[in-house]
This record gives C-alpha cells, structure tokens and sequence, in this order.
C-alpha cells in the first residue's frame, strides 16, 4: 500500500492502484520539435492572470504573435495540465487545464510546471486531484527558494502519490464532480447577488426616508 499525499496509508477500492504522478505522466515535456508556424501566427499566451484560482480554469487566455512568445516560456499542449508552482500562485489554486489553444498549443508563463498525462489518467483527473487543499498543503512542505520566490520542485510532482482507478471510473467521477462544481458555483453566483442587493438596501431606504416614501 502507497502513502497518500498527506502521509497516512489510504486503502483503495478494488482495481485501483497508488502510482507517483512521474508514472503516469510527463512532467514538463520538452517542446515538439518541429511545429509548423509563421512569426505573425496567432498563439495562445497564458500568463499567471489569466488562470482563475476559483475556478481552475484559463479564464482569460491572450493572443498573441508566434514571435513574441516562442521564445523564454513555457510550452504546452491542447489537455496539458498547468500546476502554478510559485507561491502564493501554487497555494491560491492556480492551476488549470490547457485547452480551447490556437493550433493546439500554446505558451505561458515560466511559473508554470506541465504535467502531460500518459495513457492511464485523464487530465480531468490529474487536475481535480491536484487542486485539493490537501495536495497543495502538501506541496507548501517542499517549497525551495527564499522568502517571497518560493517554487515546487518538479521532483515533487514526479514522486507524488495518486490513487488510480480504471479509466471508465476516472471518466464518472469527474463527471460527478463537474457536475456538483457546476452547482456550488450557481448557487455561490446567486449568493453573491443576494448579498449585493442587501448591502444596497440601506442606501435605498434612507433615499426613500428622505423623500417621504416609507
């Protein structure tokens, strides 16, 4: 039996398996050697802003010209996915699936680490389970840097443990989980209009007050 991220022995239900991340995918694969390209040619740019930390998602991709990123960022690929290991970046939850990319790919800030999984995890799966509180907790214990710049190692994603299941398991539990997520948020967007319209309130009853309406 593996250790889970936090430390203590986790069973698993049968026909799962623990295996470290390094196992299952590539951590920040090399770029593809020849990607055909013009130097004005339309080209995904990610930096750390475009990633919502609530969502874990690349809320705010930019466009810009093959020339003016192919060069100093960090390369990736359409269902990459992008672990933020920077703090506070890495502990704020900025990490997020590439896709929707010009030609499939893209660039992005060096504060990036890319994870490519291989044939036995879907990133779906990678992802969710590497935005848990627990993981990135996990991953603060690792930090190497000074004060104020402090990274991830990749060594610490390469020996990572992660529970397994069957890829047709992976696939109805993130399904589950999209689905509960797609929920949370409706119902945190409808709180979050409800407490706008109480803190108007006060403004509105004094108008009110004052113009002899109440």
């Amino acid at each position: 039996m593996r250790a889970s991220p936090v430390g203590q022995p986790q069973p698993l239900p049968p026909g799962w398996k623990w295996a470290k991340l390094g196992e299952l995918a590539r951590i920040n694969p090399p770029r593809a050697p020849h990607i055909p390209h013009s130097p004005e040619m339309s080209t995904t740019f990610v930096p750390m802003a475009s990633v919502s930390e609530d969502s874990g998602t690349i809320a705010w991709p930019e466009t810009r010209t093959w020339s003016e990123v192919s060069k100093g960022y960090t390369y990736f690929e359409e269902g990459d996915v992008l672990f933020a290991k920077i703090t506070p970046c890495m502990q704020n939850g900025k990490h997020a699936i590439a896709s929707g990319l010009n030609n499939g790919f893209g660039f992005g800030t060096t504060e990036f680490h890319v994870v490519r999984p291989g044939q036995q995890v879907i990133a779906d799966w990678v992802h969710r389970f590497l935005r848990q509180p627990e993981v990135l907790a996990e991953a603060t214990r690792h930090f190497r840097g000074a004060v104020g710049q402090q990274r991830v190692p990749k060594e610490f994603l390469m020996n990572l443990p992660i529970p397994v299941p069957p890829l047709a398991e992976q696939k109805r539990i993130v399904a589950i989980l999209n689905e509960q997520m797609a929920a949370v948020e409706r119902f945190k967007k409808a709180a979050q209009e409800q407490l706008a319209e109480i803190k108007a309130m006060p403004p509105a009853l004094l108008r009110q007050a004052f113009l002899g309406k109440l």
